[in-house]
């Protein structure tokens, strides 16, 4: 897969890898979304260890570090680390007068395995290696444990990085860089990949894009197909357990108190499953815009990978093992364009964070009943700026032009939210805006109307 975008990042641990004096780097992001090809590539034209950790034990461990550093060093056969002190002392030794990079992928397994790593590393850091040419780098996939155990306030090496690198999906437009499609097919992979470069890799331009869904899903070889099963394998305990959560909350069942009953499971075993899938990354909670009422929080599958799965591909999966497909990619085609208007409007809110006119402090979408038509209500998008002026979105991923229609329904709408300073209406279409709404844009500051086009620039 070549290297795409990551301009920033690639600049900055390049600039890392230059200094002269000690660095210390924590990178993480959800797993796939590229952190190992990042950091190798920026690494290309230094002297650099890379060493992957896995889950085994210290003895094992502190072996396979002996071949990573022989690896990159092209010295030091044979060594034998009789513990996780003596190799620090070794890797002092070499970077005291000679920049040296050390990556620790992984970094979660290290520590599952010499659990006194980081106490270790804290020690060493203080009194050794600040005087050193080291850049050290520690990568993880786990983003909880990142975060909170090695960057929280509680970790023994809590103060002592230099740098840190979250590493995000892809936006749009890094997707169409790597992708090559048309846009409407970049936003349906887009859409499907949830922005994970090494998933969008195995799209095609040059294939019609339910060619490249079948190949991918809807197959037993396919090289999605059973890709959710094996990273909550590599993440959690009980995979199946967390899987029927995961598919209640892709078909709609997102209450706890509902999520317990459908499943079966304790109120306790769903508060779990769903503190755990957040703590990766799969999923998230939220409220209406503006609410703080915490009954009305609803749970949903934040990644998009996983929320196509469950939604579409989990269900059939006895038929997919017996190769029949046929009925399944017909009925995708009839449910695709309803199932794609929600990863639609979250496209639709990295576009209003990048292109408001000031910076927004609270975005999300607000949902509740309408006094004045007794209905429930629902608004894609809700955004306050900085200054406290609300934007309103409605995303339609449709095959019909957008009209007046669709505004007036939403300046309607935006009434049900409270605030008394300016307020903007943005129109999302996937098929375009009619005369009348084009018309009435030109002398309407407040309206904003965003096309396909437009949520590439």
């Amino acid at each position: 897969m070549r290297f795409v975008g990551r301009e920033t990042e690639l600049r900055e641990l390049k600039k890392i890898f230059n200094s002269e004096t000690f660095e210390f780097v924590v990178v993480f992001g959800r797993r796939r979304v590229g952190k190992t090809t990042l950091i190798s590539k920026a690494c290309e034209g230094f002297k650099t260890i890379f060493h992957l950790s896995t889950k085994t034990t210290e003895k094992k461990t502190l072996a396979d570090l002996a071949t990573s550093t022989y690896e990159g060093l092209g010295e030091g056969s044979g060594f034998v680390f009789s513990n996780f002190d003596a190799y620090l002392d070794y890797i002092a030794q070499k970077a005291a007068t000679e920049s040296l990079v050390l990556v620790i992928d992984e970094f979660p397994y290290l520590v599952q395995s010499i659990p006194d790593v980081m106490g270790v590393l804290q020690r060493f850091i203080d009194l050794k290696l600040k005087k050193t040419k080291l850049k050290l780098v520690l990568a993880g996939s786990s983003v909880s444990f990142m975060e909170h155990q090695v960057l929280g306030d509680k970790s023994p090496l809590y103060g002592r990085r230099t740098a840190q690198c979250k590493v995000m999906p892809f936006d749009l437009s890094e997707t169409r860089t790597l992708y090559g499609g048309t846009e409407i097919n970049t936003v349906l992979v887009q859409e499907i990949t949830g922005g994970i470069p090494l998933y969008v890799s195995y799209f095609s331009p040059d294939e019609v894009i339910e060619d490249s869904i079948r190949r991918l899903f809807f197959s037993s070889n396919g090289l999605l197909y059973n890709e959710p099963l094996n990273i909550l394998n590599m993440e959690v305990n009980e995979p199946q357990a967390f899987f029927s959560v995961l598919e209640l909350l892709a078909h709609g069942v997102n209450k706890q108190v509902e999520l317990a009953d459908k499943s079966g499971m304790s109120a306790s075993n769903i508060s779990y499953y769903l503190s755990t899938l957040q703590n990766i990354g799969l999923v998230d909670k939220k409220l209406p815009f503006g609410d703080a009422n915490k009954k009305k929080t609803i749970w949903y599958v934040k990644d998009g990978l996983f929320q196509f799965y469950f939604k579409h591909v989990h269900p059939y999966r006895v038929l997919i093992e017996r190769g029949v497909v046929d009925g399944t990619m017909a009925w995708l085609g009839k449910s695709f364009a309803t199932y794609a208007g929600r990863p639609f409007e979250e496209i639709c809110r990295n576009h209003v964070l990048s292109h408001a006119n000031l910076p927004i402090t609270e975005i999300g979408s607000w949902w509740g009943s309408d006094p004045r038509t007794k209905r429930e209500e629902e608004i894609d998008i809700v955004a306050k700026t900085i200054d406290g002026d609300l934007i309103f979105g409605e995303c339609k991923f449709t095959n019909e032009k957008v009209g007046t229609r669709e505004y007036d329904d939403l300046v309607r709408k935006s009434k049900n939210v409270g605030g008394d300073k300016k307020r903007y209406y943005w129109l999302f279409s996937k098929s375009g805006f009619t005369a009348d709404l084009l018309a009435a844009a030109k002398d309407n500051e407040a309206m904003r109307l965003v096309n396909l086009r437009d949520l590439f620039l």
